[in-house]
Order: C-alpha cells, then structure tokens, then sequence
C-alpha cells in the first residue's frame, strides 16, 4: 500500500502555499473554554492548568477552596480574588472583546436574580502542545474537495484519496481573539428574531499560515474551478491573482458554501436561508466567517516559514517551561510552608502534653502532701471554683464528720488568720451586722469544744 501511495504521489502536482485570513475563522473542535478554567481580565482570556493553580495555594486558601468545590459560582470568584495567580500560570491566552469581557464581569441579571450564565467558549482548532491555531488539512481537503468532486460517495480504495493530499496549516504570523457570532438576517433591512448568539474564539484576520498541497490539477486548473464554484455563490466577494485565489473555510462560513450546488440552499424546514453569523469585537463589526487567500510561494519562502514557525513554537516551549519553573518553587514553598506548619503544630502539642503532665504531676504532688481534710476542701473548691474557700471551709464544718471536726475548726481559723478576716473587735456601730467580726465569735465557740 505505502508503494502504491508513493507512486501515485509521484503522478500529482506539488504546492507549497501561504494561506491568509480575508475575515475570522473559526475552525469548530466541539471543545469549550469554561470559567473553572480560565479567568479574563482586562479584556484579556487567561488559561490555566486547574490542578496547577490547586497545588500552589497555601493550605489556608487550599481550605478556602474546598469549601467553594459545590458551588460553581463561589469557585469563579475564587479564581478571580487570586486572578494573579492564574495568570502566572496560565499556559495560554488571548484578546477577548468588551462584551465578552463584561458578560464575564456580570454578577446580577436585570430581575435581580444571580446570574449563573456558565460562559462557555466556543474553542477553534489549536496544537495542544503549543496552543497555537491551526487550519487543519482535513478542513482544507473538505473544501477542496466539495469544489473539485474528486470523490465518489464511498470510496473503498485508498488510492483514490491520494488524489488529493493537504497538509495542516500551520500559523506563521498573527493569532486568536475572542468575540460574539451574532445571527443577522441576510437582508440588512430585516431584523433576524431570537437574538441567538455564540461566543467563540476565531482566527484573526491576516494572520498567515504555511501548508502544503498535493493534487493532480494545475494550479490554473484549481483557480478556474474555484472561480466557477464560487460564481455560483450570492455575494461571494471571490478574487484573484496571477498567484492565488481565494476560498471559505470552517463553522458559519454558510450552508451554501458546503454543497455542490450552492444555487438554491434550503434550511432544515425547507426554506430558502434568510440568516447566518456574522462576526463581532472591539475591532471587527459583523464579518463574515471563514474567507481566506492562498497564494503559492517558492520552496525557499516554504523552508524558511517552516523554520520560523518552529523557532515560535521553541519560544513557547522555552517560556512554559520559565513558567513551570516558577510554578513548581512555588508548588515546593507552599510543601516547605506546610511541613514548617504541621512540625510547629506538633511541637505546641507536644508542649501542651508536656505542661498537662508536669501540671497533673504537680497537683498530684500537692495532693499528697495535704491532710484527707485538705484534699476534701480543694476538690471542694475545684467544683465551686467561684465560692471563697473559706465560706465552703465553713459549710463543710457545719456538715463535717467528728473526727475531722476540730482540724476543720482550726484550719478556719488559720485562714481567716492568713486573709486578715479574724476579727476579735468590730469597729462598726453595730457588730451584728460585721460579717467577719461574727465569723470569729462563731469560730471561737467552735474552738471552745475542742478544748
């Protein structure tokens, strides 16, 4: 098979050319960008690594965050309280209009209600490694294909694909932005209803790709019908050069524009189309999708753009891995930071047990070196810590047992001693109402018995 490949490429006509964007395109992958992965920041998308930006938060923040993890909402606005963080780490990003920039900005809907808009983006086709746009050859070939008719309905032998072989586009100059595709009714008088729109990324206009092409038609015979093809197109806008000519490629490009017959195009519900897509930012009002030029260069102009683009792409790597380098002192500080954390938690613990033994060991200590009479009024006291140990000395005498009573008397006595409360005069004018001066009389009554 690969012999019969290699022969029937040697039958085709080889084109090395550059492809520049006339208007956006956008080339649909079914991927979406979404707010638990990005933040856009002065009209800027910034796209991060989730597990990344996790790894870096300190554990106080770490904590923060899992307390938002059921709530899409309180998880957007993480982000954006640490939106500096998602830029240091960001392995991507791009322009993004104002509108799309205010509908990322908006909390409250018109009712009043939350807005919980989930801001999907719709996402052109990019290297994943690079995150650089691509016009895929798979594109490219459709459209090539829809213009040429190479194909037969099914084609079973794979001889007959190599009839026409395209290489990816890949991006020389230029980039991604990011607008709304609004629906407008073909007729500028007419108002379309619904007020559908999409937010996607595109390719910018003028932004310029390498490729390659391999087909058995001339390169005049590929501007005639390309020319036919798209004179049968309304407003086709079609031109070209003695070196290039012009095609439409990806999503909204039309339905007219991906049939053979693009004549008489009707919608699902039969009808002839009345809408489409056009395109909207900051700098670009109601574009059509998907006009590009290609323009054939020499192989030298080939080799060269092939150099620079990988040059770019060296760059990129260079510069994640500048950024992974950050990213990974900073994933080790928030490491040191917890390990300091959990070792000083250990040691206060520690500390903590220490001074709970020596203290347990000390009022043990006490414990033993007090009388049961003692030991009986300091757990007294332990249970009331609010009642003078005096008034509870004087409670238990009342109550005490008889053996303990005179030991009880006249340690009542030594503490009321010891307080300056024994009173053996009362200065007031009427000594029945001087508590501590009837205490004492009390008290040395009670001694009166033990004598």
């Amino acid at each position: 098979m690969d012999n019969e490949i290699a022969v029937n490429k040697k039958k085709l006509n080889s084109y090395k050319l550059k492809l520049t964007t006339l208007s956006p395109v956008h080339i649909g992958t079914g991927d979406v960008y979404v707010p638990t992965n990005f933040i856009i920041d002065n009209n800027r998308l910034y796209q991060f690594d989730e597990v990344l930006f996790y790894k870096s938060l300190n554990s106080a923040d770490r904590k923060e965050f899992d307390r938002k993890l059921q709530d899409y909402m309180q998880i957007i606005s993480f982000y954006n309280s640490r939106k500096e963080r998602a830029k240091r780490i960001a392995r991507f990003e791009c322009e993004v209009s104002r509108r799309v920039q205010a509908q990322y900005d908006k909390k409250i809907n018109k009712d009043g209600s939350r807005n919980r808009n989930r801001l999907e983006i719709q996402t052109t086709f990019k290297n994943p490694n690079t995150h650089r746009a691509i016009i895929p050859g798979s594109s490219l070939k459709g459209m090539f294909d829809t213009v040429f008719k190479i194909y037969p309905g099914k084609v079973k032998k794979n001889s007959v694909r190599q009839n026409l072989i395209v290489s990816d586009a890949s991006l020389l100059n230029g980039g991604v932005e990011i607008g709304y595709a609004d629906r407008k009714h073909r007729d500028p008088r007419k108002r379309s209803k619904g007020g559908i729109y999409q937010i996607v990324e595109v390719v910018k206009p003028q932004s310029e790709f390498v490729l390659s092409v391999d087909t058995r038609y001339s390169f005049n015979d590929i501007q005639e019908m390309m020319k036919r093809y798209h004179s049968e197109r309304r407003d086709s806008g079609y031109q070209e050069t003695k070196n290039s000519f012009m095609a439409r490629v990806g999503k909204n490009s039309g339905k007219d524009y991906v049939v053979d017959d693009g004549k008489n195009v009707m919608n699902n519900d039969g009808k002839p189309l009345a809408t489409h897509f056009l395109y909207s930012s900051d700098t670009l009002y109601d574009k059509q999708f998907g006009w590009i030029k290609l323009e054939l260069i020499s192989d030298d102009e080939y080799q060269k753009s092939v150099r620079s683009v990988r040059k770019q792409e060296k760059e990129y790597y260079q510069k994640i891995e500048d950024k992974q380098k950050e990213i990974k002192e900073q994933i080790q500080k928030v490491k040191d930071e917890a390990k300091a954390l959990a070792l000083k938690k250990q040691q206060e613990q520690e500390q903590e047990a220490k001074a709970e033994t020596e203290a347990k060991a000390k009022r043990e200590a006490e414990l033993a070196a007090m009388s049961p009479l003692q030991r009986r009024l300091q757990k007294r006291q332990e249970a009331e810590p609010n009642t003078p140990k005096i008034t509870l000395l004087k409670k238990m005498i009342e109550n005490i047992e008889i053996e303990v009573y005179c030991e009880a008397v006249k340690l009542l006595q030594s503490m009321m001693q010891e307080d300056g409360k024994w009173k053996e005069k009362s200065a007031k004018k009427n000594p029945s109402k001087d508590k501590e001066y009837q205490l004492t009389l009390k008290v040395t009554a009670w001694l009166g018995r033990c004598r």
